[in-house]
């Protein structure tokens, strides 16, 4: 019912729930608009770092039309990050605290490290300290908090 307010018959109780679902600063469609334009753009300038530096990959889209669901970039050739192998990159354009990189790797980073190897995982807006050593030891994906996955 919080999908379709217009579905609640009490018509006064519709409209509160439609005005609390459209004003909500963190979970609203406005805010899904927002973080999904973020990530966009993120993926923009990957693509564009990736392309000046003239590195050869396949992107998400691609990726779908030959079935695979994600990751972001795909390596056509893995490349060496701060002396990690990287075969495949995740771009998050969030701040990655302990929270959301357990759930990344449940939801994403494993199926992502068992078909395709070792990745880097950019989290554009930083990371909290511990989750770099962590995340090399324990699942050999590697986090940067760099703006780009190839620095000059």
């Amino acid at each position: 019912m919080l999908r379709e307010p217009s579905l609640i018959p009490d018509q006064a109780l519709a409209t509160q729930v439609y005005q609390c679902t459209i004003n909500d600063c963190c979970y609203g469609p406005l805010v899904d608009c927002i973080k999904h334009a973020i990530g966009q753009e993120a993926e923009e300038l990957l693509h564009n770092k990736l392309k000046e530096r003239n590195l050869s990959f396949l992107d998400e889209n691609q990726l779908r039309t030959k079935g695979y669901d994600k990751p972001d970039i795909i390596l056509k050739v893995p490349i060496a990050v701060d002396g990690h192998i990287v075969h495949w990159i995740e771009s998050k354009a969030l701040f990655g605290d302990d929270h959301s990189l357990r759930t990344y790797l449940n939801e994403q980073f494993w199926r992502y490290w068992n078909r395709f190897g070792p990745g880097l995982v950019i989290y554009w807006h930083g990371f909290i300290g511990e989750l770099d050593s962590w995340t090399a030891r324990e699942t050999e994906a590697y986090c940067s908090k760099t703006a780009s996955p190839v620095t000059s």
